[in-house]
């Protein structure tokens, strides 16, 4: 009797404990949310964009293919000043640029032209580490490939 009336409180005290924490743990996760969501949100258009930029240059086998065909998959989107723009097109923005230009400078300044203004956020190194990259996917690139060998 003595042990039926232990295990009764016992487990009375743990579902009391269990439920107490549960409301509790709740409560102070929400409103912890909603703070940080406003923080992350005001400095979130560059760093995706940065982020995703980031990527594609620390790659060193960067296949555009690939990259491309996931990008399609995943409808990320990205905010540019007033556009929004997904990272299918942004990529497929990249392989323009680099195919339309000649050296770093020219790449920068397609961007400009556009209307693309994220290349104001992005320092000079990384836009001409991106251009290179992107640059030895396209045919143009491959041709300059092919004549630093033969």
């Amino acid at each position: 009797m003595k042990t039926r009336k232990h295990l009764l409180e016992t487990t009375f005290l743990i579902i009391t404990f269990l439920f107490t924490v549960n409301i509790f743990a709740q409560a102070d996760q929400q409103p912890a949310k909603m703070l940080h969501a406003d923080t992350v949100t005001i400095h979130y258009k560059n760093a995706a964009v940065k982020n995703f930029v980031s990527d594609i240059i620390s790659d060193t086998d960067f296949d555009y293919r690939k990259t491309l065909r996931e990008s399609k998959s995943s409808q990320k989107y990205y905010t540019i000043g007033d556009v929004e723009i997904t990272e299918a097109n942004l990529l497929k923005q990249f392989k323009k640029a680099a195919q339309k230009s000649d050296s770093p400078e020219a790449f920068t300044l397609y961007f400009k032209n556009i209307n693309l203004n994220f290349v104001a956020a992005l320092d000079q190194y990384v836009l001409e580490q991106l251009y290179n990259t992107i640059r030895q996917t396209t045919f143009y690139g491959f041709l300059d490939n092919w004549q630093k060998y033969y």
